[in-house]
């Protein structure tokens, strides 16, 4: 009897062993441990190298894996995915992209929920493949290649002539600036002792001038320009005075200037002069002069 129960645990043990095996299994694969739907459908054109098992990520956590890899043809793969995490629910307007991570290419998929209405059961999604890291560095590698083309393309033989001769010709321009013999430095040279010639003699000439016989000069011409000054202003009231005078008609050149009357008799008696004299060269005779002879 003991042998018997001895026997009988022992079997229990080992099929129980064999479903954890199995379990664990399926488990590892991405599979459900008891059965049951996927918690979503998603259609990619190309999935890399996608396999079952592979992590599913929720801003960077890991909330469930790829349950099953379904080839339906070409440009056709429709990958289930299930969700360890219960508070993930799918929306219409939820994105599904696959991301290469690590140098050997594994793939990883990018769930991104959404906002939007309740994703209906059975409905798919369209998925994505986003360009991996070894997409990246070939994408480098090529806009290297036609970097490297294009500088190749600029350092041909004639460029780099060109840019000898414009180092060599620099070169000579900067010998002949540091040239303190024929180089424009000898002038400066020769400039800047003029200069400090020019300084001393000035120097010299203001140490010989008398500031107070000069400031008393000075204080002698300010006084005449101002004694100047104030007659023409004295001269300048006494012509607007006189000017005055003469526009208000008030003595001889007033009244000439504002009397009419005066100035028509002084036209009248010039036309009758200028009349006169006309006829007088005309007619000498009419002169009535008598000469007598005694």
């Amino acid at each position: 009897m003991n042998s018997y129960y001895r026997e009988a645990t022992v079997g229990v043990l080992v099929l129980a062993g064999i479903g954890v095996f199995l379990a664990a299994t399926l488990w590892l694969q991405g599979q459900s441990v008891f059965g049951g739907g996927p918690d979503l459908l998603v259609r990619f054109d190309d999935i890399g190298t996608l396999k079952e098992g592979s992590p599913v990520r929720t801003s960077g956590a890991q909330i469930g894996r790829v349950a099953t890899v379904t080839f339906e043809g070409p440009g056709n793969v429709v990958v289930a995915i299930e969700f360890d995490v219960a508070n993930i629910q799918p929306t219409s307007n939820a994105t599904v992209s696959l991301v290469g991570i690590g140098m050997l290419g594994d793939m990883v998929v990018d769930f991104l929920p959404g906002d939007g209405a309740p994703l209906a059961e059975g409905e798919m999604l369209v998925g994505s493949l986003a360009p991996g890291l070894f997409d990246k560095g070939a994408s480098l590698a090529d806009q290297a290649a036609v970097t490297m083309a294009s500088l190749d393309r600029m350092l041909d033989t004639a460029l780099i002539g060109d840019l000898r001769r414009t180092l060599s010709a620099s070169e000579r321009l900067m010998r002949y600036y540091a040239d303190r013999d024929d180089g424009p430095t000898a002038e400066l040279n020769t400039t800047l002792r003029a200069l400090q010639s020019v300084t001393a003699r000035f120097d010299t000439t203001l140490a010989g001038i008398d500031a107070p016989a000069l400031a008393a000069s000075l204080d002698s011409t300010l006084r005449a320009a101002t004694t100047t000054t104030n007659r023409l202003a004295g001269m300048t009231a006494r012509m607007d005075s006189l000017l005055g005078r003469i526009n208000r008609g008030e003595g001889t050149l007033g009244k000439l200037v504002a009397d009419s009357a005066l100035y028509t008799e002084l036209t009248r008696t010039m036309a009758a002069t200028r009349a006169l004299v006309d006829s007088l060269s005309a007619h000498p005779e009419r002169l009535g002069i008598t000469v007598r002879v005694f």
